[in-house]
Parts: C-alpha cells; sequence; structure tokens
C-alpha cells in the first residue's frame, strides 16, 4: 500500500538537510520521551511499588525490552505490504499513549496489559521512523550517516529529559508513578501530533524500482569500489561458495535455532519462556532473511549477509548496554550514595508513608532559592542516571558525526566492523569500571543474632537461603507454606549470597550495601504462617468489600496473638488506612489491601530479633554506598560505545538493504536488538544472585572477547559490503 498523505513540491533543506529530517527528529525525540520515561520509572515501579522481588522484576522487563524490538518485524511487514510507512506511525503512536496513560492505572493485570500496548505501538513506529530517514536520500549520499547521527541526536533529547520530568512528578505529587506514566503518555501524544503537522515535508526521494537480474557477464570492479543496488545483481559474490548456498543454511540455521532451545530446557540449561524467545524470535529471523537472500543474487545477497554477521555482534553490545534501565537502575537506587553536595543522612528502617513527606522547614528569605538548588542533587533521584547516556549522545552526537567525515580525510578509514568492535570494548571498559568500584563497596558488616528464624537456613556455605512468602494471588496453602522446606536445587538468596549466619558467634556477617527491598524480602519469609494468613484474609476480604461497597468500608480480621515485635510503622501505611487494637487483637482495613499492601503488612509481623538484626545490617551497610561518580563514567563510556554501534548500524542497514525490502530489513535489524534486550533481561535476572563483582568481571570479559573477533572479521565483513562504507 502506497501513502496517501499529501505532499509538498518542494521539500527544501535545513542545514543542508531536507526539512522531513527534523520533522522526523521531533517526531522521534516525543516519542523517545515517552518511552524511556516510562523505561526509567519500570524495573523501580515493580521492585518498589510492586514489591517483587528483583528475579521477577527482571523477567518482565526482559520481555518488554526484547520484545518491543521484535514487533518492528511484523510491523516493517505490515507497512511494506498494507499500510504504508506513515499510516504505521500513526497507529503505533497512538496505540503507544494508549498503553501509557494505561500505566497510571496501579493494578497488575491492568498493568500487562499496557505493556503490551506499548509492545504493538511500538512495533508499527520503531522500522518506519528509521526507514523513513533513509528515504529522504539517495542511494549512496554521503550525507545519511549525518542524518542518522542528527536523527539520533534527536532520540536523545527525548531520552535525556524523559528520566528528570517523569521522576520529578513522582516523586513530587501525590499520584507518584502514576504521574511520571501520565507524562510520559502526554509526551507521545506532543509526538504524533508533530508528526501529522509535518508530514507535507516528508518525502521520499524517487528511486527506480530494483531491476531483475540481467542475464550477461557478471559486472567486475576493482575491490572496494561502491556497487549500485543493479551492479550488485550481476558483481560476483565474495563469499561464493556461502552466498550460493545461503538459502539452504537459512533453512538449516532455522531449524536449529527453533530445535536447540527446547533440547536446553529439556536439560535444565535454559527455561521454558526463554526457549519461546530464542525459538521463536530466531525462527522469524531466519524464515524473514530466507525470504529475501532467496530472491536477490550475487553481490546485492553478500550485502543482506553482512547484515546478519555484523547483526551477531550487536546482540552482545545490546545485552549489555541494556543493563542501564535494569540491574545498573537497581545498582543506583541501592548501592550508590546519591547525595552529591552533602552527607547522607543516617536511613531510616521504616518505610516513607505516602502522602504523609515532611515538608522542608521554613528557611529565612533568601535562602529558599539555595536550598532548593542543594535539594536537587541531595539526594539525586534515581531515574536522573537514566539522562546521562542521552545527554552525553546529545553532546558527543556532533563531534561524532563530524568524526566520521574528518578521518577519511586524514587517510584513516574506519570501516563500519571495524566502529562495532571499537564500540564492544568501549562497553567492556565501562563493566570494567563497575568491577572496580565494587572493591570499594565490598566492606563488611555484623549484627548479632542468637539463630534463624524458621523458613531460613544456613546453607554449606553459610549463605542465608530461604524460602519465598506466598504472593497474594498464590493458591498455595498456607499449611503447605508452613510445612515446605527450603529448596535445596533453588535456594533462594539476596545481596548476591553475601549473607552469612555464623552460628558458633551468633552473627550475621555481610558483605556490601543491604537493600531495603531484600531486607523486607528476608523478613516476609520469616512471619508465621498463621500471621500469614490472617493478613491474606484481611486483604481479600477487603478487596471484596471495596467492590460490594466503593469507598467507606472497614473490614477486620481478629489475630490469634500478637506477633512478638509487631510494629506497624514498618507496613508504612497512614494511621488512618490500617491500624490494630492490641486489646482486642483486631487488625483493621479501611483501604483495599492489594498485594504489595499485604506484603508490606507481613514485615510489620516479622521475627523480631531477625529484624533487629537485619535492620543493623541495614543502616550500618549504607555507608559503603560508592560515589555517584563511578556511574556518570560508566554511562560516559557506555555512550562513546554506543555511538561507534548505533546510529552506525541505522545507517549500514539503510545502505545494504536492497530497496525491495528496506523496511524488512530494518525490522530484523531491530529482531537482532531484541536478543540484546532478551539476552539482557536474563542477566538482570542473575543480578542479586552472584556477588556483584562476579556480574560485572563476566559482562566485561565477553564483551572484550566477542570485540576481539569482530576485529578478526572485519576485511571478509568488508568485502561483503562491496563498497558500502
Amino acid at each position: 500500500m502506497t501513502d496517501t498523505f499529501v505532499r509538498a513540491k518542494e521539500p527544501g533543506t535545513i542545514l543542508g538537510h531536507p526539512k522531513g529530517l527534523f520533522v522526523l527528529f521531533f517526531t522521534e525525540m516525543w516519542e523517545r520521551f515517552n518511552y524511556y520515561g516510562m523505561r526509567a520509572l519500570l524495573i523501580l515501579y515493580m521492585v518498589n511499588y510492586f514489591k517483587w522481588p528483583q528475579e521477577r522484576a527482571s523477567g518482565v522487563y526482559k520481555w518488554f525490552t526484547a520484545l518491543v524490538y521484535l514487533t518492528p518485524l511484523l510491523g516493517g511487514f505490515l507497512a511494506d505490504k498494507y499500510l504504508g510507512n506513515k499510516w504505521a506511525i500513526v497507529l503505533g503512536a497512538s496505540t503507544m499513549a494508549i498503553g501509557q496513560f494505561c500505566m497510571t492505572v496501579e493494578s497488575e493485570q491492568v498493568f500487562y496489559v499496557a505493556l503490551g500496548l506499548l509492545v504493538i505501538g511500538n512495533g508499527l513506529f520503531k522500522p518506519n521512523m528509521a526507514t523513513q530517514v533513509g528515504r529522504l536520500y539517495p542511494p549512496n549520499d554521503a550525507r545519511r550517516d549525518s542524518a542518522y547521527t542528527i536523527f539520533y541526536m534527536g532520540v536523545n533529547l527525548g531520552a535525556f529529559i524523559a528520566p528528570i520530568v517523569c521522576s520529578e512528578l513522582r516523586e513530587n505529587t501525590r499520584w507518584g508513578f502514576r504521574a511520571g506514566f501520565a507524562a510520559a503518555g502526554v509526551g507521545m501524544l506532543i509526538g504524533l501530533v508533530t508528526y501529522l503537522l509535518g508530514l507535507r515535508w516528508v518525502q521520499a526521494v524517487a528511486t527506480s524500482p530494483p531491476a531483475e537480474p540481467a542475464k550477461q557477464t557478471a559486472v567486475k570492479k576493482p575491490a572496494g569500489h561502491y556497487l549500485t543496488e543493479q551492479e550488485a545483481q550481476t558483481a560476483p559474490s565474495a563469499i561464493p561458495i556461502l552466498s550460493g548456498l545461503a538459502p539452504q543454511l537459512m533453512i538449516l540455521l532455522g531449524i536449529l535455532v527453533v530445535a536447540v532451545p527446547w533440547a536446553l530446557v529439556k536439560f535444565g540449561i535454559l527455561k521454558m519462556n526463554d526457549a519461546v524467545a530464542y525459538s521463536g524470535g530466531g525462527g522469524i529471523a531466519c524464515i524473514m532473511g530466507w525470504l529475501i537472500v532467496k530472491r536477490i543474487p550475487m553481490a546485492l545477497r553478500d550485502r543482506v549477509l553482512a547484515v546478519y554477521v555484523l547483526g551477531l555482534f550487536v546482540v552482545f553490545f545490546w545485552g549489555a548496554f541494556e543493563q542501564a534501565g535494569n540491574a545498573m537502575n537497581i545498582f543506583a537506587d541501592k548501592s550508590s550514595n546519591r547525595y552529591i553536595t552533602e552527607a547522607p543522612p543516617v536511613p531510616s528502617v521504616f518505610p516513607v508513608i505516602e502522602g504523609e513527606k515532611s515538608a522542608p522547614p521554613v528557611e529565612e528569605s533568601g535562602s529558599a532559592l539555595v536550598r532548593g538548588w542543594v535539594g536537587l542533587w541531595n539526594p539525586v533521584k534515581t531515574e536522573w542516571f537514566q539522562s546521562i547516556n542521552a545527554l552525553a549522545i546529545f553532546v558527543l552526537g556532533p563531534v561524532f558525526a563530524w568524526l566520521w567525515v574528518f578521518l577519511p580525510r586524514m587517510g584513516i578509514r574506519l570501516s563500519i566492523p571495524a566502529k562495532m568492535s571499537i564500540g564492544l570494548f568501549l562497553q567492556g571498559l565501562a563493566f570494567a569500571l563497575m568491577v572496580w568500584s565494587i572493591k570499594y563497596e565490598a566492606q563488611p558488616s555484623s549484627a548479632p543474632l542468637a539463630a534463624l528464624p524458621p523458613g531460613i537456613v544456613a546453607d554449606a556455605e553459610n549463605r542465608v537461603v530461604f524460602r519465598d512468602a506466598p504472593d497474594l494471588g498464590d493458591e498455595k496453602d498456607i499449611g503447605e507454606f508452613a510445612r515446605a522446606q527450603v529448596d535445596e536445587h533453588d535456594p533462594k538468596v539476596v545481596q548476591g549470597g553475601r549473607i552469612l549466619f555464623d552460628k558458633n558467634a551468633k552473627q550475621l556477617n555481610m558483605t556490601g550495601v543491604l537493600a531495603d527491598t531484600d531486607r523486607d524480602r528476608l523478613l516476609r519469609a520469616s512471619v508465621s504462617p498463621q500471621y500469614l494468613s490472617k493478613v491474606r484474609e484481611l486483604a481479600l476480604a477487603s478487596a471484596q468489600a471495596k467492590k460490594e461497597k466503593g469507598k467507606d468500608f472497614s473490614v477486620k480480621v481478629q489475630l490469634d496473638s500478637t506477633p512478638p515485635g509487631f510494629d506497624l510503622r514498618y507496613a508504612g501505611f497512614p494511621k488512618s488506612a490500617v491500624f490494630y487494637d492490641e486489646a482486642t487483637r483486631t487488625l483493621t482495613s479501611t483501604v483495599e489491601l492489594g498485594d504489595r499492601d499485604y506484603k508490606m503488612l507481613l514485615v510489620a509481623g516479622a521475627e523480631p530479633a531477625f529484624r533487629d538484626a537485619l535492620n543493623k545490617l541495614y543502616v550500618d551497610s549504607a555507608r559503603f554506598k560508592v560515589s555517584s561518580w563511578w556511574l556518570f563514567w560508566f554511562y560516559i563510556l557506555c555512550t562513546l560505545g554506543e555511538l561507534c554501534v548505533s546510529p552506525v548500524g541505522l545507517s549500514m542497514v539503510s545502505k545494504l538493504a536492497p530497496a525491495a525490502y528496506a523496511t524488512m530489513m530494518m525490522g530484523m535489524w531491530h529482531v537482532m536488538i531484541f536478543f540484546g534486550n532478551y539476552t539482557a533481561g536474563q542477566l538482570g535476572e542473575v543480578y542479586g544472585t552472584i556477588d556483584p563483582g562476579k556480574y560485572f568481571a563476566y559482562i566485561f570479559g565477553s564483551l572484550v572477547a566477542v570485540s576481539f573477533v569482530c576485529f578478526l572479521v572485519i576485511r571478509k565483513v568488508n568485502a561483503m559490503m562491496h563498497g558500502v562504507r
């Protein structure tokens, strides 16, 4: 289907580029505001608000961030065959806006629906925006690299502003996370309006359709000489044997990527949902690759295969880079000292009661501005760290755009594979920096404890391992929970297993910083089954009362006995919402209690000696939070790596893709990023279960090794690109 929007006769230029580039720049800027605003909040929302364990939150995160890069394959296909680029963008933007506003409903069920809408909208929007940038220029136009870098600056301008705005609204309004998600939705609406108003300037350069392969002697030109698409259809392949077998190899590869993950499930190496992702995504990529390579010949086929080869390296890059919104976001929130200009206060062991944040003291005239400025940095909001990468790209993007033009003039010609090899290495250095930071975080602390409570034990290595308390919606019988033992084959640990129990010295020993969420997870595991049963009963009764009576209701349960050390301050509720009458042992709620509220009430009834010990570790270990400068320079190194990989990759696909399959190839490139994002989520599930120093070291070592392999294949991949630079 061709686009039916009205086009102007003369698009004009700005700074040597078509006006349409800047329409796409601002549209993409607001779409990225939408995406990165919610991404900055997402893992924190699941961990801090829903009170989910890190591994569960990372599991959801991996599917979401991966699927927003898989669905562009379908979005590209629909645009090429039916919708056209422009209608696909309009539908995608509208769907994402709806999904973002659904995120403002604080319900787990609606939460999943919202993520689904965002995934679908991204699939329609993402490949078509990138493809439209390429279509503004004739083939092999030298301005393309510069155009994609400018476009990428728009991406990152939105990504820079979004975490700042959304976190401010999350922190300083009574709507909390809902306000942040709503702001992201408004940003998407602004992007949609921008696109519709600027459509008359978004014009594709007219190109002739690809000609049928001519039956003539193959074109021969000097190695490295640029071949037009028509010339590439008859030029000899740089890998004649592999190129000739490419359709059959795609079929074989497709069979392997579908079958191998399921075999790994059988051997217990992969989980079933991971097998679904890898076999499904890999199978789709191979099918689409087969559909393309069987229709194109000779050197033109080489170019498509080059995209696949470089895509394999991109998987590793994004697998590490996407830790930013996952493990690194948690590290910033829990293990970093976010007080920049003053010493941090001693942390409170009680949560802040929502809606009852204390106002700053009234200062003398003239001091409010200073205090407000200082307050911005003490503490810096966790989400702000997500803006460092985006700001650095916006600042350094023009430098790299100039560099890619300047270096060839100096006789230094870095090919696309060479740039990617450098980018992988720089990303590896970022994680080497984090390995160094852990040496300062990994300091010891201890607290006296006579014995571990039921449900929590020390394993053969003296690590504290436990059974998780069931969620509110878990159908597991409470008696079954009481009888359950710690699973020896899959023991639960927090803090990378760095909390140890010394039964001889009768104390808990810990290395590093104890997160409040990990402390609370351990405390929930220590509650008595009787108390857990009563809290669950109260929560279910409150949900039923809300359904029947609306806002004004009150439900009660009578406890068999008051739990030792029972303290509702640990639940973080306003006194009017949940209260306890010790004389009658009656626990009353006047609000609906969801899963998160149920979990907070469990902490209030945790075993007191264990809670005191963990509180001491929590307060003492807070001294070892590392300086925020470690994260700052981590993100700077990530940025340098990204500028060598991401805009270069987008430009490469637009140059190498056959004209008839341009959008589909852009979608396939995003499939490679799908695998990278999914891998990043899998790594995030491991974070917290192993020592963080080892976690960062493994990623560092993998990236350096892959960078070296990429360096080794530079010459062959360059030959397969037939003059595309």
